[in-house]
Parts: structure tokens; C-alpha cells; sequence
């Protein structure tokens, strides 16, 4: 058993390593990272001998923790969709299912199946996150330009903050690099509490903070969202293939809404501090899920159903 368990963890391994050399921009990515986790956990508890009665409590703990943190995820992305759109569906729905895990918490079977429902949305997140360790631990500097730095507000409506002067700051480094300096993109539009676009407010402290020269700078002052941000400034660009600079968080996130829009492009990030990146992270796994909304609710009740018939086969 050991033997199998350790020739599988080197399979997928190497699988691993194919699919981030092929298309690092995949959750496929965490699939198997999470593979390999749970097999490694696994050939553990057969090399450590690890007694039946130590194995069940370990299970129930683990399950009564992604029950909670799966709830915690769940209103996370309701949280993140009604910022976005103000729709009630998704908060509907998830308020129904909630009331539904109390009105029928008498009702063993259900007990029993309703919460792998949370368990669905822990296995997205760390698919997730592991996809996104990975891109950001490869992704590497270009040899050449274009760069593009994406916009993320103004503080007092017009300054740079922190977070947006580590992604200049990313982007410059990398541009100092090359034997020719390339053509840097600050894209960024101007909101309503906004004095100026986030572009130019991003252009001139650039120039003026990293010597940034000013012909070696073009504005993209349309866009409102990341989506946005890469679908104007690939218009800007005639297509050409570019890197984009945001916060290390948000780059994965970034690189699916590029190869959602068949966008040619990969990113890099600028530094987070963690105390803020775990947080953002929340933010972000509610924003990938949103980007396919509807087959997440398809899939989310697939698991469910699975849940209930193979509850239903062990009680009776």
C-alpha cells in the first residue's frame, strides 16, 4: 500500500511539474497540488501506524473545522457578489440553504450530507490557492517590454498609496533590468470620488519618484476593473503580448480574466504585507468563483446530491 501510495504521489508530481512548465495559468494546477497533499497525508498515517481511534477524532475535528471555514467562504463570495452587482440571487440562495441546515438539523441524513456542501467550496479554495503559490513562485521577469501597471486606487483622490507603489515599484525594477527600456502602461480610469485618473496619478509618480522617463509612458484612462484593465490596454497595445504588474494576491486572478479574453499576457506582483494578503485572499478566491458563477452552482449541487446518496447507502 505504501509502495502504490508513494509511485502515485511521484505520478502526480510529475504531472505537476508538466502542467506548470505547459499553462501555469490553470487551476489544473491545484488539483493537483491538493492531490498530492492528501496523498502524502495519507502515506503518513500508514508510515506512522496511526491508531483507528486517533484517525476518527482527527477526521471529525478536521470536518467540523472546513464546515465552518466552508460557511466563511460561502458568505464571502455572497459579501463579494452583492458589492459587485447588488443582485439577490446568490444572497437568497445561500440564506435558504443556511435556514435549511437549522429548520431540518433533526433529520440525521441531512445533517449528514447538507454540510459537504462547505466541504465543496474548501476543496476550490485551496485548488485555489495552491494554483496561486505556484504561478507567483514561476512566474518570472521579461526580457522585454511591454509592462503594464494596474490601477487600485487613490488615496484622498488623487495620491499613490502603498499598495499601488509596490506594483510601480515591481514594474520599474524589472523594467531597469532590460537592455532596453521598455514601454510602460499605467491603466487606471478615474472614479467618482477620484480628482484625477488612476492612470496619470500613477504616470507622474513614477516619473517623478523612479526616474521613470516620461516618453517611455502611455496612458489607458477607461477602465474601471481589472477585467477592464486588460481588455483596454490589450486594445492599446494592437494585442501584442505584455506583462501586468499587481499586488501579489491579485495576479493569478489576473492572468484567468487574461486567458478568459484570450489576452496574452502573464503578471507579476508587487509586495503585500501578510497581514493584508490573507485577507485580500478571501476577496480574490470570491472573485474567481464569480468569474463562473453559474457552473459553480451546478457543481455545488452535483457534490450535494453525491453527499445525500452515499450518506443514504451507509445508513441504511
Amino acid at each position: 500500500m505504501e509502495i502504490f501510495l508513494f509511485l502515485t504521489i511521484i505520478v502526480l508530481g510529475i504531472l505537476l511539474y508538466y502542467q506548470v512548465q505547459q499553462n501555469p495559468a490553470t487551476m489544473r494546477i491545484g488539483t493537483l497540488g491538493v492531490f498530492i497533499v492528501i496523498g502524502v497525508v495519507i502515506f503518513m498515517y500508514h508510515f506512522l501506524n496511526v491508531t483507528p481511534k486517533v484517525l476518527k477524532l482527527t477526521v471529525h475535528i478536521g470536518y467540523s473545522m472546513a464546515v465552518f471555514f466552508g460557511i466563511l467562504l460561502l458568505l464571502s463570495m455572497v459579501r463579494h457578489s452583492w458589492k459587485k452587482s447588488h443582485q439577490w440571487g446568490l444572497p437568497l440562495l445561500v440564506g435558504v440553504y443556511l435556514m435549511c441546515l437549522l429548520l431540518f438539523s433533526q433529520w440525521s441524513l441531512w445533517w449528514l450530507s447538507a454540510p459537504w456542501l462547505m466541504l465543496y467550496f474548501v476543496w476550490q479554495f485551496c485548488r485555489f490557492i495552491v494554483s496561486s503559490v505556484i504561478y507567483g513562485y514561476q512566474s518570472k521577469a521579461p526580457t522585454r517590454g511591454p509592462l503594464v501597471v494596474l490601477g487600485g486606487g487613490l488615496a484622498e483622490g488623487y495620491r499613490v498609496g502603498n499598495i499601488v507603489d509596490k506594483r510601480i515599484q515591481a514594474a520599474v525594477t524589472d523594467a531597469n533590468k532590460m537592455s532596453e527600456y521598455p514601454m510602460i502602461v499605467f491603466s487606471g480610469g478615474q472614479g467618482e470620488d477620484q480628482l484625477i485618473s488612476e492612470a496619470e496619478a500613477m504616470r507622474d509618480w513614477s516619473v517623478s519618484r523612479y526616474d521613470v522617463p516620461f516618453e517611455k509612458t502611455q496612458l489607458e484612462k477607461r477602465s474601471r476593473n481589472t477585467y477592464q484593465n486588460l481588455k483596454y490596454t490589450s486594445q492599446l497595445l494592437s494585442q501584442q503580448p505584455f506583462t501586468f504588474y499587481t499586488s501579489g494576491y491579485h495576479v493569478f486572478r489576473g492572468v484567468l480574466l487574461a486567458k478568459k479574453q484570450n489576452i496574452d499576457a502573464q503578471g507579476r506582483g508587487g509586495f503585500v504585507p501578510l497581514f493584508y494578503r490573507i485577507p485580500a485572499f478571501f476577496r480574490e478566491f470570491a472573485g474567481v468563483m464569480s468569474m463562473n458563477i453559474r457552473r459553480q452552482i451546478l457543481w455545488a449541487l452535483v457534490w450535494g446530491i453525491i453527499a445525500f446518496v452515499i450518506n443514504q447507502i451507509m445508513t441504511y
